[in-house]
């Protein structure tokens, strides 16, 4: 509502702005909050899209392929950005003159902008806060430009109009819903009414920015609000500054190939967009396949993944239970991982690597402690005394002897709960740390059983991963230049809770795909264990009220049981198979608190 509440008195002043100050007004710049990068082409025509050349892939989650001509066409996008539209106030960018002989036209479409809404010859005022922020950029973009007119000429819409209509119709193609974009008709257009064609370039123009906006995700603006909280993605927006720009630039016949380049950039979203019109008869008309509406959920989650992956990045693909560390466009480790439960998730997000730590201590996370350890202290504590846990203060980290605490009165939330490093450790020998409010990091686990599971939603969040010597080598080496013999030197004998902060960036992807094409196109489909597939797939269908958005799993965890009970005996270990699970019996100290905790 603030978003609203702003954007509709931005636009309220902008109604007030007299002719004199429009003409003399300079358009803001626009933000951009990623190194632009050469983007990757996409080959495309109006009217037949189907016809584009499948996209090749380096590896299973690259992010580079080889630019044609239309790649001079694409947009940068932000990586994360905060509004579906950055602009920034406060440039001395100067406008333009329109060109001879569109001046008349230019000063139509100013008063259009100025009287939007005030009759059925203007244009309509926005529906949303999203709609209204990127009018008031599209009016930035038109004043810079003395109001020239990209799609109206003097005898009614230009040749390049047309193509634009077409490209938008064709939008069905890319897996879009060219319902959801209005686009005037353009045939029943009065060339003489100059405030008729001013309302259709208008229009025009912001069914250009909607498809663009709506190409990298923008149907969903808020995943984690809109479907749940473990959703934590934004769309990858482009900036309605440079869109325009580019649009600009384009001639009739590119038109088509500039839409087409606001599209995802990795090779996977080409391959599945393949498979997905060979799966509607080559346009993606008509009503759905569950394949097809599978296929279209997934590359809908790509409009959410940043351009650029990373040089080195970690690719945990959730649903597949695999991870791939990426060097330089090519796959250099791939191995099995096990994730959250169905109750317990792992979120689905990204951020860079912080640190890697050998040898660590492991801090009990809130939830472990509120549902599983302090009732196991209201019965005696067997978890910590059986598995070597120790609690300290949350102020100052002063240690406290947990066995001199009335826990039926204390709230074990005033302390933070460890575990040290050593043999009995859930951690194994490291952890690597890339810090969210999530409170999810991967690490090594003597649970090694757990990797011949088919489905391997085992744990309480954090992703364990098989064989990490391997990865802490890729890391460490591209990082800081270590080799194995140093590697394992610290691991053997080193410092305990040894801290090693990295000094380049290295994304670490928790991503969600149930589907994944290969370099000739065949796709494997993976079980949606969280149900994001399907949520994904209800709004896209329109059917909001269907979506069953789950817990907010960022809710302070509270208590199951009532604080005035007396707890009875001893009884804080529960058995594994008595967990929901059929799994083997555990083997070891650490295999027992694995399963007690679900960690």
């Amino acid at each position: 509502m603030p978003m609203m509440r702003t954007a509709a008195v931005a636009w309220a002043l902008s109604l007030a702005l007299t002719a004199g100050a429009l003409a003399q007004s300079a358009a803001p710049d626009a933000v951009i909050q990623s190194p632009p990068r050469e983007p990757q082409a996409v080959s495309a025509q109006a009217g037949s899209a189907a016809a584009a050349a499948p996209a090749t892939a380096a590896s299973p989650a690259a992010d580079t392929a080889p630019v044609d001509a239309a790649a001079t066409l694409a947009d940068t996008p932000t990586t994360a950005p905060d509004s579906p539209v950055q602009q920034q106030a406060g440039s001395q960018e100067q406008p333009t003159s329109p060109p001879q002989g569109t001046e008349a036209l230019a000063t139509a479409i100013r008063l259009a902008f100025e009287s939007a809404g005030t009759s059925n010859n203007t244009p309509p005022l926005p529906k949303s806060a999203i709609e209204t922020e990127q009018r008031l950029a599209l009016e930035a973009y038109y004043r810079a430009n003395s109001f020239a007119p990209l799609w109206m000429g003097e005898a009614g819409p230009t040749p390049k109009a047309h193509a634009l209509a077409a490209a938008i119709a064709d939008a069905a193609a890319y897996g879009l819903d060219p319902g959801l974009i209005p686009v005037p008709d353009l045939n029943d257009a009065n060339a003489t009414d100059l405030a008729e064609r001013a309302k259709l370039e208008i229009s025009l123009s912001m069914a250009a920015l909607t498809y663009a906006r709506h190409a990298r995700g923008g149907r969903i603006p808020e995943p984690a609000e809109m479907l749940n909280s473990n959703l934590d993605r934004k769309p990858q927006l482009h900036d309605t500054k440079v869109v325009m720009q580019k649009l600009a630039l384009a001639s009739e016949t590119d038109i088509a190939a500039a839409l087409a380049a606001l599209q995802p950039v990795h090779p996977q979203f080409e391959l599945l967009r393949q498979a997905f019109l060979k799966e509607t008869g080559g346009d993606g008309r008509g009503k759905l396949s569950a394949t097809a509406k599978r296929l279209r959920a997934n590359m809908e989650f790509w409009r959410w993944m940043w351009d650029d992956l990373g040089e080195l990045y970690v690719f945990n693909n959730i649903p597949e239970f695999m991870q791939r560390v990426v060097l330089n466009g090519e796959v250099v480790r791939s191995d099995r991982i096990v994730v959250g439960e169905t109750g317990k998730q792992s979120s689905v997000f990204s951020r860079p690597l912080k640190e890697v730590v050998l040898r660590p201590r492991w801090r009990v996370p809130e939830s472990i402690m509120v549902h599983e350890l302090w009732p196991s202290l209201r019965k005696g504590g067997g978890l910590m005394r059986a598995y070597g846990l120790e609690i300290t203060t949350k102020n100052g980290d002063q240690p406290r002897d947990w066995r001199n605490i009335d826990w039926r009165q204390d709230d074990i939330r005033n302390y933070h709960v460890w575990q040290p490093p050593g043999g009995k450790s859930v951690l194994g020998f490291v952890k690597f740390s890339f810090p969210s409010q999530h409170t999810i990091f991967m690490h090594d686990t003597p649970d090694k059983w757990m990797f011949n599971r088919g489905q391997r939603t085992l744990s309480h969040g954090c992703l364990r991963v098989r064989n990490p010597m391997e990865l802490t080598e890729i890391v460490l080496r591209y990082d800081r230049g270590w080799d194995e013999a140093k590697i394992k030197q610290l691991i053997r004998s080193g410092p305990l809770d040894n801290n090693v902060e990295m000094q380049k960036h290295i994304p670490i992807h928790l991503a969600y795909f149930t589907a994944w094409a290969d370099k000739a196109g065949k796709v494997r489909f993976f079980n949606d264990v969280y149900g994001h597939e399907k949520r994904v797939t209800q709004a896209l269908d329109g059917d909001w009220a269907k979506i069953n958005k789950g817990r907010d799993h960022l809710a302070k965890p509270q208590p199951r049981f009532k604080r005035n009970e007396v707890a009875a005996g001893e009884g804080g270990l529960v058995p594994a198979a008595s967990n929901g699970r059929r799994t083997k019996k555990p083997a070891s100290v650490a295999d027992m608190i694995s399963n007690a905790l679900g960690f």
